[in-house]
């Protein structure tokens, strides 16, 4: 019994890493630039003023988050590019973060 647990545990994980939820906001859409290293988020809609992207980055061996540009509502993007010293970065999901 055990075993049958543990086998469905490690397949729901490995299926939630497969594929990450993308944390959208409403009002606001993303495109992936650079290969899958960086997210631009713009936002029509929500709360009035400022944002930024937060992108949710992993190179394999570790996991971050990664600030990006301040945007405005209905007017400038915010990007977020992963930067990382060892690995390949790539961002996995993004939440906006208001100001």
């Amino acid at each position: 019994m055990r075993r049958i647990v543990a086998c469905v545990a490690v397949a729901i994980a490995a299926t939630a890493i497969a594929s990450p939820a993308q944390a959208q906001e409403r009002g606001c859409f993303e495109e992936f630039l650079r290969d899958g290293r960086s997210v631009e988020v713009y936002c029509d809609e929500g709360r009035p003023g400022r944002f930024r992207a937060v992108a949710h980055c992993s190179n394999g061996l570790a996991f971050w988050d990664q600030y990006g540009t301040i945007g405005r509502v209905r007017g400038s993007s915010s990007v977020a590019v992963c930067t990382s010293l060892l690995g390949y970065p790539r961002v996995d999901g993004y939440h906006v973060y208001w100001l």
